[in-house]
């Protein structure tokens, strides 16, 4: 009804009737948008941080008398020695013992007492250690290949050079590693590298450092096509996606494309942390991604494009608890709700449990969720139906009540399996670095490229995962891969049991 249609009425009653209606409508349409004013300004200028205050703040009167309180002990235990006091342990950490240590000795000009002119006696080093930094250093590594000849056939004869693989290429394997690794890992562009370089003396064009990293790339490829073969086994996957903006071809612009990611559960052994980028969000591209997937369970946040892939017998959907709990916090940010406080407050004590049994195996895992967590479940799902009949329908606050009852099978998934988390914090923790990416080289140059990106990335951060520290690990593969059997290929995978130097 509209403002002109009540006026039109001629019954007193009806007219009063239809007011209060119109009435409601607009103050119910009012606190939609006072809700969406406030999270789009908290979004834009507030903390995005999801935290909680842990309880009722002290006053400030309080806190400057603890304050005075600390300052008057300090002041009188500084007056107050006592001679057999034990000195205050420094908190510094001590440098780790791994980096090389370059001593300086500071021995007096002379070897005699400046007080009274005898010989000193040495007694002891008395050392301290400071950190100092030096830029990247370049090495140029010559190979000197000593040629002889037999006096009785003519012949020369001498050793073959190491392979390369970039064939009559300047780069060493430890200089493509750092190239590589800066760009897709460290989020550092070709050009600013370019920069980095010059300064120690060095020009490199930028053409060249990016022919280095295809040619980097297409050696690693069938790394990349086994590790997708380790992702397929898990029983448990993660996955997510973030777009990824690539050059549209002769048209001077960017599209969107879509970073699609996926990784195994925590339990999993060695760890895969997966990527393919597609140039769209369709459903189609998660199933090729996974088609080949032996089955098992998928923990997802409520995206439809994974809906073809829950649908499958051979999977079973995982929803994400975090991702029900930050439409909660939304509300409570933008309101103060009481009852999204509550719903917050219930959500936290799950993930207290979790954290408490995080290193128990999966089966008292599931025995500890069955006998705390879906107890606790059971009288909050009870909670939200109630309290979604008390809430106006197109409310914030009925939205997240709405949104968590329709996940709710997939919500509770993981209390009947210790193998499945809690949330799909894992896809996205792995999809949060590309953010960061995105901000340094603001788009792929193509698709070609940003492919090309996904796979180096999956390599790097799998390795990563698995604790290799990963420049070690590309600069050995590197060194390796030119005169190494295709039959052994997993020995270079970024696996926990293999060792790189």
């Amino acid at each position: 009804m509209t403002l002109n249609d009540l006026i039109a009425l001629d019954d007193p009653g009806q007219f009063r009737l239809r007011a209060l209606a119109l009435l409601q409508q607009q103050c119910d349409y009012i606190r939609q948008l006072e809700e969406a004013l406030k999270q789009a300004q908290r979004w834009r200028f507030g903390a995005h941080s999801e935290t909680l205050p842990a309880g009722p703040k002290r006053s400030q009167f309080e806190e400057d008398a603890d304050t005075d309180i600390a300052v008057l002990e300090t002041q009188l235990s500084r007056l107050h020695i006592k001679e057999n006091a034990t000195p205050a342990q420094p908190k510094r950490q001590p440098l780790p013992a791994t980096l090389p240590r370059e001593d300086i000795r500071l021995a007096p000009e002379t070897e005699s007492c400046p007080d009274c002119g005898h010989v000193l006696r040495f007694l002891r080093d008395e050392i301290s250690e400071r950190l100092e930094y030096r830029p990247a250093t370049f090495i140029v590594r010559r190979y000197v290949c000593p040629q002889y000849s037999c006096a009785a056939c003519q012949r020369i004869h001498a050793k073959a050079q190491p392979a390369r693989l970039i064939e009559k290429g300047l780069p060493e394997p430890g200089l493509l590693a750092q190239v590589v690794v800066a760009k897709y890992r460290d989020s550092l562009p070709l050009y600013r590298q370019q920069q980095i370089y010059a300064r120690s003396g060095v020009t490199l064009a930028r053409s060249t450092l990016s022919d280095w990293v295809g040619q980097v790339a297409v050696a690693l490829q069938p790394l990349a096509d086994a590790l997708k073969q380790a992702l397929l086994t898990s029983p448990v996957l993660h996955a997510d996606e973030t777009p990824l903006p690539i050059l549209a071809p002769g048209k001077g612009q960017t599209q969107r494309a879509y970073l699609w990611a996926s990784v195994t559960g925590p339990d999993t052994s060695p760890a895969v942390v997966y990527y393919e980028l597609h140039p769209g969000r369709s459903g189609r591209y998660a199933q090729s991604l996974l088609k080949d997937w032996s089955g098992g369970t998928l923990v997802t946040d409520d995206y439809a494009g994974y809906n073809a892939l829950h649908a499958r017998a051979d999977i079973t959907e995982a929803g994400c608890w975090a991702h029900a709990r930050r439409k909660f916090f939304d509300q409570y940010k933008a309101s103060q709700s009481p009852v999204a406080k509550q719903a917050l407050d219930g959500i936290r004590d799950l993930y207290k449990l979790e954290r408490k049994i995080k290193h128990r195996p999966p089966d008292k895992r599931r025995q500890w969720r069955q006998r705390y967590a879906r107890p606790w479940l059971n009288e909050f799902r009870s909670w939200l139906q109630t309290t979604q009949a008390q809430t106006a329908p197109n409310s914030g606050l009925r939205k997240a009540i709405d949104y968590t009852l329709k996940r709710w099978p997939a919500l509770v998934c993981y209390l009947d399996d210790g193998r499945v988390p809690i949330g799909n914090n894992r896809a996205e923790n792995a999809v949060r670095g590309v953010a960061l990416g995105r901000k340094n080289w603001l788009f792929a140059g193509s698709l070609c490229a940003g492919q090309r990106a996904a796979m180096i990335m999956s390599l790097l951060e799998t390795a990563k995962a698995n604790g290799h520290e990963p420049w070690v690990w590309l600069r050995d593969v590197l060194s390796r891969l030119p005169v190494w059997p295709n039959n052994r290929l997993n020995e270079l995978l970024p696996w926990p049991e293999n060792r790189f130097t």
